[in-house]
């Protein structure tokens, strides 16, 4: 039944997509994130989905006039010069095939993130495209969540087998991502920031909102309990920022202070003992491994400062590979980097990860710039509310990154991509005094909430639809 249904909303989502172009983005963010045909057991399972949405939203684009000319940002150069960087690497790569195909590879979520901004514009296909992002990933927040709970966090939570989240350090990355968003999503509903336009959503827009929240803390346990130790330094970091963002912070504080002081709560032992190992990673082979992987990306960059070894150089073998270590240990494990920083580093050189860093900084300054000015200059709460989450989210995917090998995980490039919408959101809205003055013949109506699909409405409230 569940191949069925999954048969059914695929066949119904490709002449959506072709009659409505930015369909196709955010059903792409939901198969790639979510990954439904994973979820399947027989006829479905492993279906091409990423590739036949994108062929149809490629082929409605062909015939489609609403669309955005493609904006050329900062972040939009920087990308380019990035894919062009890795192709001049995979030329000189000591695996020359298999960089080539991981190059077609990348080049596919590079596509989808220059097609987005394209794409996607005005406040109702943002946030649609924000909430599909937050809520396919959410959701293996809430059942991880209540998984913990119920185990009391004795066991791993890991991500949907077979995809590029399995395991427990990668899903752990990504459910710290879109924390801040689902927390935001949260407050969008309960604090009903828009109107959606659709009665039943506003009808319960507040029991959303509240089960907005219960998923944000069933998330913090899901990433707590993936054993990660990358998600756990990483949610430590962005815990003062949600905890600054919050309102009765008093009320937590009160909560905290009766489930350890009084109740006598505490993290279970595994988690405990993994977290201990941050101190004592002398001791840990998982930990000397990644000591063990950033020398030899070092010494990969070292010998070869412009161009790195190119993609999958550890196609070449362990006895290749560990030619480049600093010393041996008695493992022989997947040649895997465990960083963002030093896989860019053995695989592009110095050039490419500062091509890589410079992309970054310039994301999170367009997100801390539309952070800051968007309610001013706008009126619109919730365009700078979704900065600062895509803000703080990066900071996790950043410090997180530091023990993951994930330059290339489609998120990071989907959060820059919301950034550049975002920044031509904030450029191309009206601010509140230029909005239109309501005359006695267009009194105000009583409900002033700016609307997700009554633009007169938007602009009565001061802010614009668009």
């Amino acid at each position: 039944m569940r191949d069925i249904l999954l048969a059914l909303i695929f066949a119904g989502l490709v002449p959506v997509i072709l009659r409505h172009a930015w369909v196709g983005i955010p059903t792409l963010f939901w198969v790639s994130l979510f990954t439904p045909q994973l979820q399947t057991w027989t006829f479905m399972h492993g279906f091409p989905a990423a590739m036949l949405f994108t062929v149809v939203t490629l082929a409605a684009i062909a015939f489609s006039k609403d669309r955005k000319p493609f904006p050329w940002t900062r972040e939009t150069v920087m990308l380019l010069i990035l894919a062009a960087y890795f192709a001049m690497t995979s030329h000189f790569a000591v695996n020359s095939s298999g960089a080539w195909d991981f190059w077609v590879h990348f080049m596919k979520i590079l596509l989808v993130t220059f097609l987005t901004p394209i794409l996607i514009h005005g406040e109702r296909r943002i946030l649609i495209t924000l909430l599909v992002i937050t809520g396919a990933l959410a959701f293996f927040g809430l059942k991880g969540g209540i998984f913990a709970v119920n185990t009391g966090g004795a066991h791993m939570v890991l991500g949907p087998s077979g995809s590029y989240l399995s395991g427990n350090t990668y899903i752990g990355l990504a459910m710290l991502m879109v924390l801040p968003l689902i927390l935001t999503s949260a407050r969008l509903f309960h604090r009903q920031w828009v109107d959606f336009s659709i009665p039943l959503i506003n009808r319960f827009a507040v029991p959303i909102g509240w089960a907005g929240y219960a998923v944000f803390w069933f998330t913090c346990a899901a990433i707590l309990a993936t054993h990660s130790r990358g998600a756990f330094v990483g949610m430590v970091v962005i815990t003062p920022f949600l905890f600054l963002h919050m309102r009765k912070k008093w009320l937590l504080v009160l909560v905290a202070f009766i489930g350890v002081g009084v109740i006598g709560v505490t993290a279970p032992e595994p988690l405990v003992e993994r977290w201990q190992t941050i101190k004592t990673y002398e001791e840990d082979q998982s930990a000397m491994q990644r000591i063990q992987s950033w020398g030899v990306a070092w010494n990969m960059a070292m010998e070869r400062p412009l161009t790195g070894m190119g993609f999958r150089n550890t196609a070449l073998g362990y006895d290749w590979w560990i030619t480049y270590a600093e010393f041996e240990g008695g493992w022989r494990h997947v040649l895997s980097p465990h960083s963002i920083y030093f896989g860019l580093l053995g695989q592009h050189g110095f050039g490419g990860l500062a091509v890589y860093l410079f992309l970054g900084a310039f994301t999170f300054l367009t997100l801390n710039r539309v952070r800051r000015t968007a309610k001013r200059r706008t009126g619109k709460i919730w365009l700078s509310e979704y900065a600062w989450a895509l803000q703080v989210g990066l900071a996790g995917y950043f410090i997180a990154g530091i023990f993951l090998d994930v330059a290339y995980f489609n998120l990071y490039y989907a959060f820059i991509a919301m950034s550049v919408i975002m920044r031509r959101e904030l450029e191309e809205a009206p601010k509140p005094a230029e909005a239109t003055v309501p005359t006695p013949a267009q009194p105000l109506p009583q409900d002033t909430r700016p609307s997700l699909s009554n633009p007169s409405l938007g602009a009565r409230s001061g802010v614009e639809r668009r």
